[in-house]
């Protein structure tokens, strides 16, 4: 176990400090400070270019890299502040003494205000005058790492498979690599072995069921995790029981939220930040944008996903469990054999050859159940080790997440203080009365709350007889960062008026089209509703909700 140091322990703003250097005599001239040299700078990536130096330091109190050193020449009295920014974020400025010298090291030990130490990713620094706002030209580069993990893989694992991971520390000892269920990330592992830094062969253990594991790479009290979707043991993928649901991850739109800035350019890689050139890495560590860094390693909404295998577990529903990527490469012929697909997580990007797949499996029979919102709306193409985004927000009368997945987009992101209640619509009872049984609802009855981002259904778009369940409205409101929003066709964009200027109604959407059904709860916190109470719904709704996401399951398995 790492030695803990008073370092780790004190405020980020107590630990920053200033080694003043010989200062020159004469009156001082104010100029920006002028940056020398910072550290540490010792691995692959710490490469001197694009206005950075780039420096790796793990905050554990080990000793070792526990701090970024800057050295700058400045003004003897000058006023100094560090400049700290989280790639593509929001900067935060850190007050500092007033320089003595001319030569000043800065240190940051990469610790929040209340002593938690900031997230895995990187940041780019400066060092400033405060009254001025005059900020060193260059920036350092600074990856605060303590373990990074990833396994190479986009696709779904069986038990007895050695997948290639890569684990990067600067742990002196071996890491510790165990699997633990996605809704229980501190629990008891299982598959405990003992590997060294960089690549090795992790074999996946027997697990007692499919779903989403979390791979937890451990170094004394240094913890991560990456996100395994492994396939249900015993079962062959290509010849499944009858009546069984295939569940789906969206392991492409993962990649697509991750804040990991794998070339060290100072951007993180999601084409968010850069849409002009829109392509993400398909490998390698997540790193989450939140500032709390124990949920490091997991995927994109965590809440979302731990609720669903709770309510797998709960309900003792068996699955097959594959990404997006794999359900891409799954033969025609295969995916027939599955009762119903379950797209049990945001899939907001998709191939379009699996766009096309799915839309046959549906209209031959199959049978499409959508537990979020904001489904097959950007269209992506693997390319290598990366994916690129080709079209996002751009709909046709024969191409769209409509035309699917029944509703589609419609808005997110709205203030705490609005709560746009779903009720049913009128005849829905009535229209679906196997969805409802064992409930006591009734047309005009509450029916979950919208979390996050919502659907709805378009006249022009969705399938012909589709049938609206239950609707909400969402005001208008003005959100954090009111930018004019663009659809994107590749590099290129196209204006849009945003939807938070006007209301918007919001759909719960059935239709049976073709030979095939789908349902769609349109809404990416749903999940979250039903299974926690946090959220503000009564457990009656909430019992009520669980009860009709169950008869749909097993209506469309059976």
């Amino acid at each position: 176990m790492r030695r803990t140091t008073a370092l780790s322990l004190v405020p980020a703003a107590a630990a920053l400090s200033l080694v003043l250097a010989s200062s020159a005599a004469g009156s001082p001239t104010p100029f920006a400070p002028v940056l020398l040299a910072a550290g540490p700078a010792h691995v692959a990536s710490d490469t001197v270019g694009g206005g950075f130096r780039r420096v790796t330091f793990s905050p554990d109190g080990d000793g070792r890299d526990d701090v970024v050193t800057i050295r700058v020449r400045t003004t003897p009295g000058e006023q100094l502040a560090l400049r700290l920014n989280p790639d593509s974020r929001n900067p935060t400025l850190l007050p500092l003494p007033p320089a003595r010298g001319r030569t000043t090291t800065v240190r940051w030990n990469g610790l929040q205000s209340g002593g938690t130490r900031y997230p895995t990713g990187s940041y780019v620094l400066r060092v400033c005058d405060p009254r001025t706002g005059a900020c060193s030209r260059d920036a350092v580069l600074a990856h605060l790492r303590l373990i990074s993990l990833y396994a190479r893989t986009a696709v779904g694992v069986s038990a007895g498979e050695d997948v290639p991971v890569n684990v990067d520390t600067d742990h002196a000892g071996k890491v510790t690599l165990d699997l633990v269920p996605s809704d229980d990330v501190d629990g008891v592992g299982i598959g405990a072995t003992r590997v060294g830094n960089g690549e090795s062969l992790y074999r996946v253990p027997d697990v007692p069921h499919g779903g989403v594991w979390l791979l937890r790479a451990q170094a004394g009290p240094d913890v991560t995790h990456f996100p395994l979707v492994v396939h249900q043991p015993d079962w062959s993928l290509d010849d499944p029981p009858p009546h069984t649901a295939l569940v789906v991850y969206p392991y492409l739109t993962w990649r697509a939220y991750d804040m990991f800035d794998g070339n060290r350019n100072g951007q993180v890689d999601s084409w968010y930040a850069h849409p002009r050139t829109p392509v993400v890495p398909l490998y390698g560590p997540f790193e989450p944008p939140a500032k709390d860094p124990s949920g490091e390693g997991l995927p994109p909404n965590p809440q979302s996903q731990s609720a669903f295998a709770e309510w797998l577990a709960v309900h003792r529903l068996t699955a097959q469990h594959v990404t997006d990527v794999e359900l891409g490469r799954l033969p025609a012929s295969v995916l027939a054999k599955y009762a119903e697909v379950v797209f049990a997580g945001h899939t907001e990007y998709y191939e379009d050859a699996t766009y096309a797949k799915v839309m046959r499996y549906r209209d031959d029979g199959g049978h499409l159940y959508f537990l979020q919102g904001n489904s097959f709306y950007g269209q992506a193409q693997i390319v290598g080790d990366h994916v690129w985004r080709r079209s996002y927000r751009y709909r046709t009368p024969t191409r769209s997440d409509f035309a699917l997945a029944v509703n589609g987009f419609r808005t997110c992101c709205w203030p705490h203080s609005i709560r746009p209640l779903y009720s049913l619509a009128p005849g829905a009872v009535e229209a679906l009365p196997w969805a409802f049984a064992g409930t006591d609802l009734k047309d005009g009855d509450p029916f979950g709350l919208a979390d996050g981002e919502v659907d709805t259904v378009d006249p022009a778009l969705s399938p012909p007889g589709t049938v609206v369940l239950a609707t909400a409205t969402v005001p208008p409101f003005t959100p954090k960062n009111p930018e004019s929003p663009n659809a994107w066709l590749g590099s290129r964009p196209i204006p849009y008026e945003p939807s938070w200027k006007k209301p918007q109604q919001i759909d719960i959407a059935y239709a049976r089209t073709g030979r095939g059904e789908v349902f769609s709860w349109g809404n990416t916190g749903f999940m979250k509703t039903v299974r926690y109470g946090d959220l503000g719904l009564p457990a009656s709704e909430r019992d009520a909700l669980d009860r009709v996401a169950l008869n749909v399951w097993e209506h469309f398995a059976r």
